[in-house]
């Protein structure tokens, strides 16, 4: 299938391949998962063959009311249910997943409480279901798993790094639960993308906790907020949360320690705040003596089967019954989705976060970066969609280690660069990293040029998510941005770990060379500034001409899954006013463009975050259609933008830029409608009504606009326009063509007049006339794509003679872009009156070239620029 077939057809097969799957996971319910942590003994040390009694095939051998035969299958192996599965780490951190069965404790050998717990929550809900346990013995409340709120209300005082810190585990066990979570079709056999529901949370600690009666009232503290944490860093206020108490001497046990922990846990169900959504289950029934047990231990319950499986029991009938409480009461748990579960796309939507730069600079540290975190949780940035939290450029040391490995600022992030990944996976955040393809960052700190695989496998390791790759002094590095990203692409696929990445290289023609080979999105702007003009210059590259040839009509036709049009980072609560930021986020939300985020969250007002965690708005950027708007209208500074979605609507952006306030109607045949059709406004969540054939927003002022939702929900998909066909932009034919007679795929700076001088003049160069040319005016880029066709390339380029007296322009042609600074042609500096000068060049095999025009305030031309193919 060639270019052409797929950029046509690319968006509507991923929506078919989308809708058969969301057809297909609506008869099925939401996967029921299930999370057991704590320590050993949740981690579990029953024998299952080790020892004389006590032991697990003891147990069912032993069994006389048949109460346990179903552990073992017909071919006495021990049996593996269908229909829940475990993820699971043991003793030695190593990772066990599948079927639920025996030998998921903490050794290949031993139970703990999941087996029956499993069975129990197996049996009551009739659907797949996913245990999930993260667990670690010898560890505390007070300080492995201390959870944030308990230590401070700011949280933890520094990042935990490394075992000991205080948090480390509960970073840690957070930090496992979103990994398994994010990957859930790694886990659970033919998901099919009904979606899960974090459904309860079982906790069972040993006796590293064991504290006297003075102690308690600390323990009992720790205890309530590692319940409040757990809730809000999973999304879950109303999670239901059961406790097994330490009872591992049974009602025998006199120590006060054992006691005052027990009181501590138990005490538990008795906060108001916890009726019905927190159990907890006294555990001092389920002792065994030593003799019938299978080890002459005090603790891990003596190594005894039975214990952990009576544990397990009641758990789970704890879980089942909160929960039927919870579902009388109406109270549900939010079903979630898992965004790539059905296909290879790592941003199957735009990628959606936020990035220090617009807020920090490079005066970003740790601190900060937790607080923004904890931010994207608490304002509910993070449950609206915000996945990535990205550090950008200074957060490195000024050197390398003796190893050549990036290390952190040790004064900004004393913990290094992987405590703060944990933290930010912790939270059910991305994490997001910077780096600089040349051999210095755009803050003169160390890039990765000559250092890509290295760098790249310490993000690796690090735990990063995505990659934000910059450009500064890249044109050094000898190689086309095509040569530099394809050795970053190569490097990350050598990692083994999926990772994003955003190609920022000042909208250098990502989406004419093909960034979706190597990246998922790209620059297609320069940078941002806090002003709403930059904001409408930003737009105007993805949306309009500022970057492509005007037919294309804006760059939408190379949008889609992991391949995004990105013209830079939001500057929402950086700009004036409300009116600014609701039109930017507006404007990035129909063009489908990467949302990322750039003011200090720690400031942001309630204004602000209801523009960026508007759901309806948010809905139209993140439509899994994956269509980019695109500028059905434009005159004296109205413009209308279009965008087909998924459910048979469409979305449309109606927008003031000028001084005076207009009315501004769009008619329903710009948009592919006719007739009455419903019309709803998105920032207000509400509906206008029917109109027929066309509809008006009145009175909009400076930088105001309306954004509707127009169309009947489960209409036919509303078309959209037609994709420029490759032979308008692309060498495809022998002979001579000329290049004003195709498109160029992208442009800087001044776009060129075709046939004419850029005032529109008949071209006359020397004491000749030329019907084909370029007009031009300083500085002007052009790429022209030549797809490896032609073999010469020939013009005949003078200074017009409307430039200034004694000014100076150039002329060159290069290969593909600035970066590679392969130039084929340079005219050297030229003045007014100056002879013409005439190009004869080999191009042969060259996918694209670069004719590029520089001076100030000049005007050139280019006489009959032309390519010869002999092919």
């Amino acid at each position: 299938m060639n270019t052409q077939i797929n950029s046509c057809f690319k968006n509507s097969f991923f929506f078919l391949i989308t809708l058969f799957f969301a057809l297909k996971a609506s008869a099925q319910e939401p996967i029921k998962v299930f999370i057991l942590a704590g320590q050993s003994n949740m981690q579990g040390h029953g024998e299952m063959e080790k020892g004389e009694k006590g032991n697990l095939n003891w147990v069912v051998n032993n069994d006389k009311t048949g109460k346990y035969k179903n552990l073992r299958d017909a071919n006495g192996e021990w049996a593996k249910r269908d229909d829940v599965y475990i993820h699971a780490t043991d003793k030695f951190d190593s990772i066990k997943s599948g079927k639920l069965s025996a030998g998921y404790g903490a050794y290949a050998t031993t139970i703990g409480p999941e087996l029956e717990f499993g069975r129990v929550v197996g049996d009551q809900y009739g659907n797949k279901v996913l245990l999930i346990k993260t667990t670690w013995g010898g560890k505390s409340i007070n300080v492995d798993f201390r959870p944030p709120s308990s230590v401070s209300d700011s949280g933890y005082v520094s990042l935990p790094s490394k075992p000991k810190d205080t948090g480390y585990y509960y970073v840690k066990m957070l930090s496992n639960i979103y990994e398994v979570l994010d990957n859930l079709h790694d886990y659970v056999p033919d998901y099919n993308g009904e979606g899960y529901e974090i459904s309860g949370f079982a906790w069972h600690q040993g006796w590293n906790d064991r504290v006297n009666k003075e102690a308690n009232k600390a323990y009992e503290e720790n205890l309530v907020h590692l319940i409040k944490d757990v809730r809000s860093d999973l999304g879950t206020p109303t999670l239901p949360f059961v406790i097994a108490t330490t009872g591992m001497k049974g009602w025998e046990d006199k120590d006060p320690r054992a006691l005052s922990i027990m009181n501590a846990q138990l005490a538990m169900a008795n906060y108001p705040e916890f009726k019905d959504n927190v159990s907890v289950v006294d555990t001092r029934d389920f002792y065994k003596e030593r003799a019938d047990s299978p080890a002459n231990q005090f603790y891990h319950w003596n190594r005894n089967a039975e214990s952990y499986l009576l544990i397990g029991e009641s758990l789970g009938k704890a879980m089942v019954d909160l929960k039927a409480k919870q579902t009388a009461s109406n109270v549900i748990q939010p079903i979630r989705n898992v965004a790539r579960y059905d296909s290879d796309f790592l941003t199957p939507t735009p990628p959606v976060g936020w990035n220090s730069w617009n807020a920090f600079e490079k005066d970003i540290d740790e601190n900060k970066i937790k607080q923004i975190a904890d931010i994207m949780v608490s304002s509910g940035m993070r449950d609206a969609g915000y996945k990535f939290l990205v550090l950008d450029d200074a957060w490195m040391a000024a050197e390398r280690n003796e190893n050549g490995q990036l290390v952190a600022d040790s004064i900004k992030f004393p913990n290094g660069m992987k405590a703060v990944g944990d933290y930010i996976h912790s939270k059910g955040l991305k994490y997001g990293i910077y780096e600089c393809r040349g051999d210095l960052t755009c803050q003169n700190l160390p890039g990765s040029f000559e250092h890509e695989e290295i760098d790249m496998q310490s993000f690796a390791d690090w735990g990063v998510d995505y990659i934000k790759l910059d450009a500064c002094f890249a044109k050094k590095n000898g190689r086309l941005s095509s040569e530099d990203f394809d050795v970053y692409h190569k490097a990350i696929l050598k990692t083994g770990r999926p990772m994003v990445l955003s190609i920022s290289d000042f909208g250098s023609g990502a989406w004419a060379w093909g960034g979706k080979n190597y990246g998922e999105l790209w620059r297609t702007s320069g940078d941002i500034f806090p002003r709403i003009q930059s904001v409408y210059r930003c737009a105007e590259t993805s949306g309009g001409n500022g970057a492509i040839h005007p037919a294309f009509n804006g760059l939408w036709q190379f949008a889609g899954p992991d391949s995004w049009n990105d013209p830079d980072m939001l500057q929402v609560g950086n700009l004036k006013s409300i009116t600014e930021d609701k039109v930017h986020f507006s404007l990035w939300s129909i063009l489908a463009a990467p949302i990322m985020a750039g003011n200090d969250l720690r400031e942001m007002s309630d204004e602000v975050k209801n523009i960026i965690t508007a759901k309806e708005v948010l809905a139209i950027n993140q439509d899994p259609r994956t269509h980019q708007g695109y500028r059905v209208y434009e005159k004296d500074s109205i413009e209308i933008y279009n965008k087909p979605l998924s459910d048979g609507t469409t979305a449309v952006l109606m927008l003031n830029k000028g001084e005076k306030i207009a009315d501004i109607t769009v008619l329903w045949e710009q948009i592919g409608l006719a007739g009455k059709q419903p019309v709803r406004d998105l920032w207000l969540e509400k509906d206008l009504g029917e109109f027929n054939e066309s509809f008006t927003a009145k009175k909009l002022g400076k930088h105001e606009h309306l954004l509707i939702k127009v169309g009947t929900i489960g209409s036919p998909l509303v078309a959209g326009p037609t994709p420029i066909t490759e032979d308008k932009y692309t060498v495809s034919k022998s002979g001579t063509t000329y290049l004003s007679d195709i498109y160029y795929m992208a442009k800087k700076g001044n776009a060129p007049v075709e046939d004419k001088t850029f005032h529109g003049e008949k071209i006359k160069i020397g004491r000749k006339k030329f019907s084909k040319g370029l007009g031009v005016k300083s500085n002007a880029e052009m790429m022209y794509r030549l797809n490896g066709r032609a073999d010469r390339f020939q013009a005949t380029v003078q200074m017009d003679r409307s430039s200034p007296k004694d000014s100076i322009g150039r002329f060159q042609v290069m290969v593909e872009e600035k970066f590679g600074g392969r130039v084929l042609f340079d005219s050297g500096k030229m003045k007014r009156g100056d002879k013409p000068v005439e190009i004869d060049i080999d191009v042969k095999d060259l996918e694209f070239i670069l004719l590029d025009f520089s001076g100030k305030k000049v005007f050139g031309n280019w006489g009959d620029p032309k390519v010869i193919s002999n092919k």
